[in-house]
């Protein structure tokens, strides 16, 4: 009877010991896939196209190596698990995120092209009605294409980063252009004599 128990216990013992040994282990499977995982979302741009996916997969894995330094491999586990799941939304938001970047910036080259454009041909009218202008207007005309002109600058700056910002100052310029226009066609459309010459008797 004796016998018959220890045989019982032993193989019951070794089980649990073997069980405590794989909790006790460092979940090295997990922390691979993750750190594959923060990897991809790095390479896709997630850091700048999806900034608050990439703060969560970062707290993240910070999380589960602060519990791999204590030994609280259980936890780890679930962590780098976390940090996995949350680094693939991170690649999948930065894809759609750098989408509607690249759109933003080909609607912003393309609002560019058009009103540089419109200003070379003002610019062209506006020399061949110069004859007509005035010293002290010339003066105000010159400070306003200047202006313009660096406005133009501003935004091509801002378009390599920020298609957004580029947009906002491209928006200022169409009412300046209009009243440019506006300016230009007034000079050059022939002004009638608000009174006739007498006819001679």
């Amino acid at each position: 009877m004796r016998a018959v128990r220890v045989r019982r216990v032993v193989p019951l013992v070794v089980a649990m010991s073997i069980f405590a040994f794989a909790c006790a282990s460092p979940p090295e499977a997990e922390k691979k896939a993750a750190d594959a995982a923060v990897s991809a979302a790095q390479s896709a741009g997630a850091e700048k196209y999806a900034p608050s996916e990439f703060s969560a997969m970062t707290a993240a894995v910070k999380k589960a190596e602060s519990e791999m330094s204590t030994k609280a491999y259980k936890e780890a586990k679930v962590s780098y698990q976390s940090a996995k799941d949350l680094a693939d939304k991170a690649t999948q938001a930065a894809g759609a995120g750098k989408a509607a970047a690249d759109a933003a910036k080909a609607d912003a080259e393309k609002q560019l092209a058009d009103l540089d454009a419109r200003w070379q041909e003002l610019q062209a009218k506006a020399a061949a009605a110069a004859k007509n202008i005035k010293a002290d207007q010339r003066a105000v005309w010159e400070a306003n294409a200047k202006s313009i002109a660096d406005t133009f600058e501003a935004a091509k700056a801002s378009l390599a980063t920020d298609a957004g910002a580029a947009k906002a100052k491209l928006a200022t310029i169409p009412a300046e252009l209009d009243k440019w226009e506006a300016d230009v066609t007034a000079l050059a459309t022939p002004k009638k004599d608000d009174k006739k010459p007498a006819a001679k008797k």
